[in-house]
């Protein structure tokens, strides 16, 4: 097909980085998983099971080798008893069901000693530097058990009642960059397998979702011989787990050039394909994806709490745009209006008819559908991420480029309570962030520094006092406390997607949306509230499984449908 680009401006960084609008994102063809799965298949990476020990409960350890044809790799889970109490999403927990690491290279006997003694206790313990990853996930309460006694009476686990979860091991938090004494991130940079945002977490999270279904198998096997092993459509439905709170969040305000290259890079994306001049083909496709979404969040059985669209909505919304696209397939029209710029017009029509979560899906669903024509993007995602002060500017001119990039800081009134109700602090425990309730909650004397609007509107305030021709560096002498939110500022000049435009401290504050925007960059899909601070979401659902590595390959697997079986199976 010809491509024909008109050369659409990006979305400007007001519309964006509205907490909202990034609440709303989807994984897309660029997601990380995405990446991953893609780099794999390319180099045809060859995964196999070198180690099951495990008694007749699961409980023991397991070995998996991954050879990429530049380097081997060693994926280690331990299985371990716990209590049914001691089994919780919450990261200060002491105990899971299971932990893994990710390691170069191969697993002497004298490692996978210090492994089986070390990795249980996670916080406590310590790896080394040819650790990649480490992390633990609890069983699903709800579908573990249900599948080994499905399996052992020898009949596949109903999709209706995996579709409730979705994964049999939830994870809490996926571990790298240094931390238990783990590789830095510098190992990964250049030229290595996992080169490139999370792909050693999100491979990490791929293999646990092969030990969770190699593990009820041999627990059912355990207990009837003639157990049947998984059929392959019901094991691809089944993804991974992860339960994400509020430690998350501060990320985003720590990486602002990170975050504006990932979004960048979206919003190129976005732009691009919408230049593309479709053909019959396209519309059907496109068709196809609005009625799979449809299904999807048709068939969801998530608990729905009000905070995020409910998805009965959204799969209404997806069908309302796929009346629209019929009715320009048959008529030439959009809603009785002719058009010459089909996908710019479409979304025009729902930015003023259907939620921003439907907006965002079907810039998701646009960039499925022309995935070829972005992927060149994927390369793209890492950035040197230095922060300097500029000394050769001044004061006038760190006032203009505040008024340019920084506009949105002065819509907020600090005077107003309901503007500082929030505060944030780490934890004694974990030093984890939390949110407290100023006044009413003790810790505030403690706070963190992650409300950036204020911090820039009390900068501009003092600038006044400044000589307009004074020179950064003397200003910061003056008013040293500034210093950093000034350094902030000016390695940020250009970087327009690289702060959310939001005051973190206002009353009616959903930390949520921020939480969905990073899991969205990861590839998460199912995304199921437990709070306004935590949620549990899914990845992997419908991916290729590690048999299937190498073999023809669609890149198309989001969304599953639920696996259809046949009575024999």
């Amino acid at each position: 097909m010809t491509v024909k680009y008109k050369k659409h401006k990006l979305r400007p960084a007001s519309e964006v980085m509205k907490l909202e609008r990034i609440g709303a994102f989807r994984l897309t063809s660029l997601s990380f998983l995405r990446i991953l799965l893609r780099h794999m298949m390319r180099e045809n990476w060859k995964i196999r099971r070198t180690v099951l020990d495990l008694d007749e409960n699961g409980y023991g350890h397991a070995i998996y080798s991954i050879d990429t044809s530049k380097h081997e790799f060693s994926f280690v889970v331990i299985s371990t008893k716990i209590k049914d109490e001691e089994r919780s999403d919450r990261v200060i927990s002491k105990n899971w069901d299971v932990t893994f690491a990710l390691s170069e290279g191969r697993i002497s006997e004298t490692k996978l000693e210090r492994m089986k003694r070390e990795l249980p206790k996670q916080e406590a313990g310590r790896g080394d530097t040819s650790d990649l990853v480490w992390s633990r996930a609890n069983k699903s309460n709800r579908i573990f058990d249900y599948v080994i006694d499905c399996l052992a009476n020898q009949k596949q686990p109903d999709p209706e009642i995996l579709n409730e979860v979705g994964y049999l091991l939830r994870t809490t938090a996926v571990y790298g960059n240094g931390k238990f004494g783990l590789a830095p991130y510098d190992k990964m940079k250049h030229n290595h397998p996992f080169s490139g945002p999370f792909q050693a977490q999100m491979f990490a999270v791929y293999m646990l979702r092969q030990f969770g279904t190699d593990l009820v198998e041999h627990i059912a096997e355990q207990r009837n011989p003639q157990a049947v092993k998984l059929h392959p459509d019901i094991k691809r439905y089944i993804g991974t787990g992860n339960a994400t709170g509020l430690g998350m969040a501060p990320f985003l305000i720590a990486h602002p050039r990170l975050i504006h290259q990932w979004i960048s890079v979206r919003e190129q994306a976005i732009a691009r394909v919408k230049d593309i001049k479709p053909s019959q083909d396209d519309f059907r496709v496109l068709i196809d994806w609005l009625d799979r979404v449809s299904d999807y969040f048709s068939d969801s059985k998530l608990i729905d709490r009000e905070i995020i669209l409910n998805m009965e909505t959204l799969a209404e919304q997806s069908a309302y745009l796929k009346d629209i696209l019929s009715e320009y397939v048959e008529t030439g029209s959009l809603k009785g209006q002719s058009t010459s710029d089909i996908w710019h017009d479409l979304s025009l029509i729902a930015a003023d008819s259907v939620s921003i979560e439907m907006q965002e899906l079907l810039h998701t669903l646009l960039l499925e559908l022309y995935a070829d024509h972005v992927v060149d993007l994927e390369r793209c995602m890492n950035v040197e991420e230095t922060y300097q002060i500029e000394p050769r500017m001044t004061v006038e001119q760190l006032r203009k480029l505040i008024e340019k990039q920084y506009e949105w800081v002065f819509q907020y009134d600090f005077n107003d309570p309901d503007e500082k109700y929030y505060f944030w602090y780490r934890s004694e425990e974990k030093e984890e962030p939390r949110m407290g309730v100023r006044g009413e909650e003790p810790g505030d004397d403690k706070e963190l520094d992650m409300n950036i609007a204020e911090q820039v509107q009390e900068l501009y305030k003092v600038t006044k006092y400044g000589s307009p021709k004074e020179m950064v560096p003397a200003f910061i002498l003056k008013y040293p406390r500034y210093k950093g939110i000034i350094q902030r500022i000016q390695s940020l000049e250009g970087y327009e997607y690289g702060e959310i435009q939001a005051n973190f401290l206002n009353k009616d504050f959903t930390p949520l949306n921020l939480l969905r925007c990073k899991l969205s960059f990861f590839g998460a899909e199912r995304f199921n509230p437990k709070s306004n601070r935590w949620v549990r979401i899914t990845l992997f659902q419908g991916a290729p499984l590690i048999e299937e590595i190498g073999h023809p390959y669609l890149d198309d697997w989001v969304f599953p449908e639920l696996p259809m079986l046949g009575e024999d199976q």
